[in-house]
């Protein structure tokens, strides 16, 4: 019988870092390599070799670390091209945010470029043989455009990794199917938690906008560069206002267009991207802010980018509106908007007390509790793993996953054998 060893360097226990290794027949398999972003140890604890790493996604918290592990490793690299096209945005602008703040960067731009001639381009369910006993194929996680689930086939047994992964259609996406197999391994990020009916959240998002403006303020809208701000905009395709976009989200939206097998609706996204006014300068800052208007713009978790430009002007203004569109990890200046009612400026170490009128919705690209049972039950697993939650997460769904196959709920470091 083929022995296979599941190794965890990163991201159990905790969101951030993803970073899991599959060994077997000498052959080292990494699945993900990301950074846990705003922490001084954010690294994963790195194998002595890899032979070859599949991504599942772009964010970089599965991805902001491969090009240090490619310098010093030199492992083969399988996503879908979006997802490589995605990552590679995210990762340089990464270096460029560190320049700016004078922090050290574990890699830099040439690490990035090099990292390219080891690149395989993967589209969904093509099957790829790594060695005669592995193999794999990427499937459709439903999280944001090119994100993959990997199935793998290791000496007869099927091991499953959700990466992050959504089940039910957005405006955005169609929501992932999964396969049965004998090893699950799966994200927890909302183990705990039901996420509220979409089509209702969405109603009441578009209800506070059209408040904010039809009182004359401005509704500003943070949101993640790669998937939300485009879900955003979807959402927001019929109010009779200006909509600004703004930040990261323009070259995005900008690739999106270019891959429009991964899109929903690409007709859709087009014309909400042609409707929108690209935001350029300041000027344009200025003229926005100036009437009625909903401002799209980095970063979702209100930590730097044109979002703190906007804020700076509007703090006061109790006409204006602050709608946060998704989870907001702890000591982001989103959390502390909405428990604190402040924010502060990373450059100056200033507090910025809000008086706007703020709001948060879910409008996750996550699957909430139920979502991962319906996933457990499909998938059939003998043995499952819960990674990707913090603590409370990945006990509660270990505890349901307990009444359906062997579960595990492992530390950073753990070695298992299966």
């Amino acid at each position: 019988m083929i022995k296979i060893q599941l190794k965890f360097h990163g991201g159990a226990r905790e969101v951030g870092r993803s970073c899991f290794s599959l060994e077997s027949g000498g052959f080292s398999l990494m699945l993900d390599c990301g950074v846990k972003l705003r922490e001084e140890d954010g690294c994963p604890l790195l194998p002595d070799h890899t032979d070859a790493l599949i991504l599942s996604h772009a964010h970089l918290d599965h991805s902001g670390m491969i090009p240090a592990l490619h310098r010093e490793k030199n492992p083969q690299i399988y996503a879908t091209d979006l997802t490589f096209e995605l990552s590679h945005l995210l990762q340089r602008d990464s270096v460029k945010i560190n320049k700016l703040r004078r922090q050290t960067h574990i890699y830099s731009n040439e690490d990035i470029d090099y990292m390219l001639g080891s690149e395989i381009n993967t589209p969904y369910e093509k099957k790829r043989k790594l060695t005669g006993e592995i193999s794999f194929r990427l499937m459709d996680a439903g999280h944001i455009p090119g994100s993959s689930s990997i199935l793998l086939e290791i000496g007869g047994k099927r091991v499953f990794y959700t990466g992050d992964i959504k089940t039910t259609d957005t405006k955005l996406q169609k929501g992932a199917s999964v396969p049965k197999a004998d090893i699950l391994i799966m994200e927890a990020t909302y183990g705990d938690r039901i996420h509220p009916d979409r089509k209702e959240m969405e109603r009441e998002f578009l209800t506070l906008v059209e408040e904010t403006l039809d009182r004359g303020g401005n509704a500003i809208v943070p949101a993640f560069a790669v998937g939300r701000t485009q879900e955003v905009l979807m959402i927001l395709k019929d109010i009779p206002y200006p909509i600004y976009l703004d930040g990261m989200g323009q070259k995005v939206t900008s690739i999106f267009l270019q891959y429009p097998q991964y899109i929903r609706d690409i007709d859709l996204l087009q014309r909400v991207a042609n409707n929108a006014i690209w935001v350029e300068n300041n000027s344009e800052r200025n003229r926005a802010m100036s009437e009625p208007s909903v401002i799209v713009t980095t970063a979702g978790m209100v930590n730097g980018g044109p979002v703190m430009q906007y804020i700076h002007r509007l703090h006061f203004d109790k006409m204006s509106s602050i709608l946060l569109t998704g989870y907001q990890v702890e000591g982001t200046n989103g959390r502390l908007l909405m428990e604190k009612g402040y924010v502060i400026d990373s450059f100056t170490n200033t507090r910025i007390p809000i008086k706007m009128q703020k709001h948060q919705f879910d409008l996750s690209a996550h699957a909430g509790r139920h979502s991962l049972e319906r996933i457990a039950k499909k998938v059939n697993p003998e043995e499952a793993f819960v990674v990707h939650g913090d603590p409370l997460p990945c006990k509660s769904l270990g505890e349901f996953l307990s009444g359906i196959c062997e579960a595990h709920i492992p530390e950073i470091g753990d070695t298992i054998e299966l």
